[in-house]
């Protein structure tokens, strides 16, 4: 009798347990549309007739999936894309933003192998955390990438690669931006990893608490690649001098490159901000070379005052190319002290003065005084 009561009991408690994991699993919504785009709120585009909501999961597994959205979605638990290409385009809004970190995520690729791309375009913009390679069974062989064009914005933490491997990159083009809140890059050389950021065009915005410059120097799988028309911001409280160094490290040892057919302009930094751009290398220039860009930099004045620096950084360039910050430079573009117009004005006075005063005393019709 014990004997039957005890399978009973293992009965019901494989039963309980069965229906635990059943009802807490998350409702899989699947895209069924392919490269000719629909509307994201088209509910016959959905496995489940209608757009993810709740904590379901949106799945994109055809190899091309292409949607529009025009409005502000909200997804606790994310995209999967097992699929090759995704592009969003539209004039709306994706929230991942959710109390549990991990869900609030866009995995691409959400396979082990292969390659997976997910472009923005538009005006689209996606808050939230967006994954690379970076799933639990990710390889070397996984491959994840995200394109922003046009005017389109990311906004959240960045992850590439998974204990070593994968391999993630970035291409920010047009007036893009993303806005990197957070980097977790786990990428190593010795284990086939590779993490890219290509700022060819618009912005790539960093502000982390980590130390952005140490997290790019940790491996040599790791880098920031510059086009000619992108501009790399770092929001960081390190000191200007030690900022400095950081930024020497990331050119000498390849963290910091220009794309195929640019070249580094000599940065701006001080205390708060890190701002470093490419220029076409067939742009008339001193500082051609690696060398001399780091000499450049090197030579480069730390400016007193923070807030006012990259303004005058600024002008410095524009009127000498790059020209240094040494108080020479700084005092040969000084506006003229307030005396000195004042003075010349009351000289000018003075002289017409004269030459009216001369005049009237003139003779009239060339004849003398009567």
């Amino acid at each position: 009798m014990s004997k039957h009561r005890s399978y009973a009991m293992a009965a019901t408690l494989v039963c309980t347990m069965g229906y635990a994991t059943l009802a807490g699993a998350q409702s899989v919504n699947t895209w069924r549309g392919d490269a000719a785009t629909d509307d994201w709120s088209n509910p016959y585009k959905w496995k489940l007739k209608h757009a993810p909501q709740g904590d379901e999961v949106a799945h994109f597994r055809e190899p091309n999936s292409a949607v529009t959205i025009n409005s502000t979605v909200q997804l606790n638990n994310g995209i999967h894309l097992y699929g090759q290409e995704l592009l969003l385009s539209g004039n709306g809004n994706i929230n991942l933003w959710s109390p549990v970190p991990h869900q609030q995520t866009v995995s691409i690729p959400a396979s082990a192998t292969g390659y997976a791309n997910m472009t923005l375009a538009d005006n689209l913009s996606l808050n939230g955390r967006i994954a690379l390679s970076a799933t639990a069974f990710g390889t070397s062989a996984s491959k994840g990438s995200v394109t922003l064009k046009d005017r389109s914005s990311i906004t959240g933490v960045l992850v590439i690669g998974n204990a070593g491997s994968g391999s993630g990159q970035v291409y920010i083009k047009d007036n893009a931006t993303y806005r990197i809140t957070g980097l977790e890059l786990s990428t190593r050389a010795e284990s086939g990893g590779s993490a890219e950021i290509h700022v060819l065009g618009g912005t790539a915005r960093i502000e982390t608490k980590e130390n952005p410059f140490a997290v790019f120097m940790d491996d040599p799988s790791r880098k920031i690649v510059l086009g000619d028309n992108g501009t790399l911001r770092i929001d960081s409280d390190i000191p200007a001098a030690k900022k400095k160094e950081w930024i020497k490290d990331l050119i000498r040892k390849n963290r910091l490159v220009a794309a195929p057919g640019c070249r580094l302009t000599v940065p701006l930094f001080d205390d708060k901000v890190f701002i470093a751009k490419a220029e076409d290398e067939r742009n008339a220039s001193d500082i051609k070379t690696v060398d001399a860009l780091l000499a450049a930099i090197d030579k480069k004045a730390v400016a007193p005052a923070p807030s006012a620096q990259p303004r005058l950084e600024a002008l410095l360039t524009s009127v000498g190319g790059g020209a240094s910050t040494s108080p020479t430079a700084i005092a040969a573009i000084q506006p003229a002290p307030a005396a000195e117009p004042a003075t010349k004005l009351a000289g000018y006075i003075v002289f017409f003065g004269a030459i009216l005063l001369a005049f009237r005393r003139m003779p009239e019709n060339g004849q003398g005084k009567a």
